[in-house]
């Protein structure tokens, strides 16, 4: 029995089904074949009986009043002898397994394209892999699916996904068992099998397919994806010594001797490589990718095609190129910055961007500092300082400048601080380049501001504009607590918070669920303390926590010759008539302090935590000195403000949360971080290192100096005032920490003061409007890729104008020449920073039936109505974080936001919105919407 073929249980099963139907009255089967073993079909409830002569088979039959299930494997092909045969179906003739049935029972298929059966990988697979279980997920057998279902099943070629020319070459270069595939084919049954495979191959999907599959038989397929690419950034390029460079290499090292084939090749290769790569890397990680893309440079240090190779969205050598193409638009603006050269910048940021490099751990620090320089390159052509109206007092650019700082300054000092760094490399010399002018640029700020602030001081601190520290509580505080009688506030003072620190706290805050935001109280009218979007508060001089935070807590500006301790800052909160009608049982500690409002480990205490959550308080205040601390450490270590940086915060905003309490953010004075500090003078003994005690007024000063002295001044005993610096570059003495204060720059005394608040509380308990929660306000130039930079109006040299006469100096006040602001340019811009524009409700979009059936509340539609138009106008494409400053959503709600958008105007499956979450990119196909919706954009 030698000759007769052991049939699987598969195969039996395929025979059975052509001749088992309903109602068949004939169950016995004879098939020619044999197994081990009796055995079951269990899917069509048969016996399987092997029987070795008619003996056998006669022994085996059941009686004539029995009715089973058998299938009877026989020995002889022909029919059943022919007293027996009446109980078999189909008249006892004899049934035969032939390569048909057997394909289609290895593949579970239910039929087959025609030829299949006879192609060679059949017969071979018929031959040796009769016992394999193969799945043909359609029903249909074609010779395709044979291919790829053997190569996924056999080889684990491209496993679970489709097969083409990408996922090849991924599994080949990953794959070893080249040479094992070569030894199978050598077995006499193989014979012609691999020779058609590189037939089926080509012809599917092209001779580049060829290439890689005997590349991978000799261990070489990872050298054909470092080729993939090299080719990418270089398909279709004209250049004669590319094209050249090409051939060569695939002549030499594949033997692709047919130029046009070998051009023909790479561009395949080339189109195959990005998900090839990605596929590679998803596989391996991360190590392995950056090796084979090392070795894919190396292979590529012709000169020939390095500029070429800059398109690349992988190789470490585009990255660099990128790097320096960015350095170069930057060191060539920085001495005039222009919108053109911005632009040319922001494209070369987007290049970067466009690299898998960008996302890389590793340049984590130089993304931040390009990004960053970038910002500041627009700021610098930008200059929406020298556009604020000035109004002709003395004191007015002070004024100007405050505004302007709290509302964009600390956006510049934040990018200043974050850009420094080495400078090497074109990048590094292009970014410093831009760091250096804005340095300049932030000086001459910081000195006429100081002079100017010397001439308030001089003028009585007017406040109209401008909010002295000591009315904080009073015009802040108080005034929002006298609104509603529901409200309730934590006063948290962060001690040394600057507002470069601010914006990056905010921002953060802005990003989590249930976001904290400046709350629109700061937007009404009647609260507003001048033109910007938040107040504009000025600490008391000089600036230290001592003198400082006594006059933010006492209400009162600090009283010369004496001296504070924050110690009695408990004292003095008690004691100020603005917050006593609002405290609860009045007792000392009041006001919390570090060693009562935190841990040994620096979380808010069990105390604070308690009297925040204890609706029952309408005030609580507590003092914070993360950052104070922080800058007396050592310069070495970069600081990343945070929220969930400073450990005692998102605690104490949960608890505010959960009373329906807002939150005063605010500070008692600034600081200048140590970045580029030196030390000037020697300043004496009883000052710090950016103060010093002002003996007299005949004494000589520095260019970095300007006395201040005065009633409001908190002058040290003996003393005619103070001498404060005037820059962010100098100090007099000590070693270098991580930040000082004391002096009379912007950072050091336009202080934060904002009133934040939780869009889970956003009405409060009585529809309190005032407690509606904002988007933090980010100036244009913070995303230049978005805006179009104007160009400057040309501001002539400061002239002499007739100061407003201020009033009487008080006795012992120092006198000073009044400084001239710059005169105003002609048209000035808008008094306000600008806002999101809102939607046009009066459109055809926003009176459609068919957005009004889709989109059910009225506040949805208006959103929807307001995306379309702002992407609209756009030419259909806008980040998503330009999306949600527009429409003043948080960041972390943009996401959610998009999913509405999608089901509103994705009809019937057109996708007419679409987002790209790695470029973090919205997109509006106009055309699509206009058909969807009937109407005209």
């Amino acid at each position: 029995m030698d000759d007769v073929p052991e049939l699987t249980r598969p195969e039996i099963s395929e025979l059975l089904k052509g001749v088992v139907t309903s109602g068949r009255k004939r169950f016995l089967v004879a098939i020619y074949g044999q197994a081990p073993a009796p055995d079951t079909v269990p899917e069509l409830d048969y016996r399987v009986v092997p029987v070795r002569s008619e003996l056998d088979l006669r022994e085996q039959m059941p009686a004539l009043d029995e009715v089973p299930r058998i299938a009877f494997l026989v020995p002889w092909s022909t029919e059943i002898p022919i007293d027996l045969a009446g109980r078999f179906a189909k008249n006892g003739r004899v049934l035969r397994a032939d390569p048909d049935v057997r394909l289609r029972a290895l593949f579970g298929a239910r039929e087959l394209e025609d030829g299949v059966a006879r192609s060679l990988l059949a017969r071979y697979l018929l031959h040796r892999q009769r016992h394999r279980a193969y799945h043909c997920p359609h029903g249909k057998l074609t010779l395709e699916q044979l291919w790829s279902t053997w190569l996924r099943s056999d080889w684990r070629v491209a496993d679970d996904a489709d097969l083409a020319l990408d996922t090849l070459l991924a599994w080949a270069a990953r794959d070893d068992r080249g040479a094992r595939f070569v030894e199978a084919m050598q077995a006499p049954d193989a014979a012609g099998v691999r020779d058609a495979l590189l037939q089926h191959l080509t012809a599917r999907f092209g001779p580049a397919a060829a290439l890689v599959w005997r590349a991978w038989e000799l261990g070489r397929a990872d050298e054909v994806l470092q080729y993939a690419a090299i080719f990418e950034p270089l398909r279709g390029h004209e250049d004669v010594g590319v094209r050249t460079w090409i051939k060569a290499e695939l002549k030499h090292g594949f033997q692709i001797l047919d130029e046009d084939a070998a051009l023909a090749i790479a561009n395949d290769l080339g189109a195959a490589a990005p998900q090839a790569l990605r596929l590679f890397e998803q596989s391996l990680g991360q190590q392995p990718i950056r090796a084979l893309l090392r070795a894919a440079d190396e292979r590529a240090a012709a000169s020939e095609i390095r500029g070429a190779l800059v398109e690349s969205t992988r190789l470490p050598s585009a990255w660099r190129a990128r790097l320096d193409q960015l350095g170069q638009a930057l060191q060539a603006g920085s001495a005039a910055p222009t919108p053109e050269a911005v632009a040319n910048a922001v494209q070369a940021l987007r290049r970067l961007e466009s690299h898998s490099a960008f996302r890389e751990r590793g340049e984590t620090r130089t993304v931040q500092r390009a990004d960053m320089a970038v910002r500041l390159f627009a700021w610098l052509a930008e200059r929406s300082d020298q556009r604020l109206p000035a109004g002709s007092a003395s004191y007015a650019v002070m004024e100007s400048l405050a505004r302007w700082y709290a509302d964009e300054g600390g956006f510049v000092d934040r990018a200043r601080h974050a850009a420094r760094g080495p400078n090497d490399g074109a990048l590094g010399q292009g970014v410093s380049a831009v760091v250096a002018a804005a340095d300049a640029a932030r000086v001459e700020l910081d000195r006429r501001f100081a002079k100017a602030l010397a001439s308030w001081h001089e003028a009585g601190r007017p406040s109209t504009e401008v909010l002295p520290i000591e009315d904080s509580v009073k015009r802040i505080a108080a005034k929002f607590l006298s609104g509603d009688e529901s409200r309730r506030l934590l006063v948290l003072l962060i001690d040394g918070m600057a507002w470069a620190q601010a914006v990056e706290i905010l921002e953060s805050l802005g990003e989590r669920g249930g976001g904290w935001g400046p709350l629109a109280w700061h937007r009404e009218r009647n609260n507003r303390v001048g033109a910007g979007f938040y107040p504009p508060m000025i600490a008391a001089l000089p600036t230290i926590t001592e003198v400082s935070r006594a006059a933010f807590f006492a209400g009162k500006p600090p009283k010369p010759h004496t001296t504070g301790s924050t110690s009695d800052d408990p004292k003095r909160w008690l004691e100020n008539a603005s917050i006593k009608p609002y405290l609860t049982n009045p007792v000392a500690n009041e006001l919390l302090l570090r060693p009562d409002g935190h841990s040994l480990d620096g979380n808010a205490s069990p105390e604070a935590l308690s009297r925040v959550q204890d609706p029952n308080r309408r005030v609580v205040a507590m003092v914070i000195n993360a950052i104070d601390s922080a800058l007396k450490g050592d310069v070495q270590h970069a600081a990343n403000w945070r929220a969930e940086n400073i450990r005692s915060l998102l605690d104490l905003l949960q608890k505010a949360k959960e009373a329906q309490r807002s939150v005063l953010l605010v500070a008692d004075h600034g600081h200048v971080p140590a970045d580029r500090l030196s030390n000037v003078g020697q300043g004496g003994s009883g000052g710090g290192a950016r103060w010093r005690p002002w003996a007299s007024p005949e004494e000589a000063l520095l260019e970095c100096e300007l006395g201040f002295a005065g009633g409001a001044i908190g002058s040290p005993r003996g003393a005619h005032g103070v001498v404060l610096l005037t820059d962010d570059a100098s100090r007099y003495r000590g070693a270098p920490t991580a930040g000082e204060h004391g002096g009379a720059t912007l950072a050091e005394v336009v202080a934060p003061c904002i009133l934040i608040g939780s869009e889970d509380n956003a009405q409060g308990l009585n529809d309190d409007k005032a407690l509606k929660v904002l988007r933090q306000y980010e100036p244009a130039w913070w995303h230049p890729s978005e805006v179009v930079i104007p160009e400057r109006p040309v501001v002539e040299p400061p002239v002499e104008v007739p100061p407003v006469e201020p009033p009487a100096p008080k006795p012992g006040q120092l006198t000073l020449p009044v400084v001239a602001p710059p005169p105003t340019p002609a048209s000035p811009k808008a008094s306000r920073p600008p806002e999101p524009s809102g939607p046009d409700l009066t459109s055809a979009l926003a009176q459609s039936e068919v957005l009004a059936a889709r989109a059910p509340t009225k506040a949805l539609r208006e959103q929807c109505v307001h995306a379309v138009q702002f992407l609209h106008a756009r030419s259909g494409v806008a980040s998503s974080d330009a999306l949600a400053r527009e429409l003043n959503l948080p960041n972390y709600r943009i996401g959610g936001f998009l999913s509405h958008l999608r089901e509103v105007l994705n009809v019937e499956g057109y996708e007419v919105v679409r987002y790209d979450a790695v470029a973090k990119q919205v997109h509006l196909d106009a055309e699509k919407l206009q058909q969807q919706f009937e109407v005209k954009l």
